[in-house]
């Protein structure tokens, strides 16, 4: 299910969360049995505190797949300059693509920043020249063909330091 990100005021951690956090982005396996007992707290506590991270929308627990592994051959950037005032617009008609794996809206050049995983060449070109450039109100496109991925990385955090 593919729809626009809510926007979400800052949420405080204390250390505890910080934990969890740290702990389920190395393995997202680990039980609560073993943050608990790293952190000197209850498995309730640890539960408790996580179902509150989901609440707040701090975290969500997906399983990663690998695109390439899967046969898609094709990922790539694409560019899209759009009509003054109609991003928003065209950004909802790309995020309903199954395509599409990122979408950001940009300040520049061009409006919106897609990623896209495909099959092959074909399917990359049918769905920019069928599917993305025939969205009403997209000006131009700029395709660049991913080669290769140096860092795919859903380990970035903002919360490695503890506080003192």
């Amino acid at each position: 299910m593919n729809k626009a990100q809510p926007e979400h005021s800052s949420y405080d951690i204390d250390n505890v969360d910080r934990l969890i956090l740290q702990t389920l982005q190395s393995d997202g396996r680990t039980s609560f049995t073993e943050i608990a007992r790293q952190a000197g707290v209850s498995e309730t506590t640890i539960r408790n505190r996580y179902q509150n991270l989901v609440e707040k929308g701090v975290v969500h627990t997906v399983g990663i797949v690998d695109p390439s592994v899967l046969g898609f051959q094709a990922p790539a950037l694409i560019n899209v300059k759009v009509s003054p005032g109609k991003a928003d617009f065209v950004a909802h008609k790309i995020a309903e693509l199954p395509e599409v794996s990122y979408l950001i809206m940009t300040l520049g050049s061009f409006d919106l920043n897609v990623e896209v995983l495909c099959k092959d060449l074909t399917h990359l070109t049918e769905l920019i020249t069928q599917r993305i450039q025939t969205i009403p109100h997209i000006q131009s496109t700029e395709m660049l063909m991913i080669s290769h991925s140096y860092k795919l990385s859903y380990r970035w955090s903002p919360i490695l330091e503890m506080d003192e």
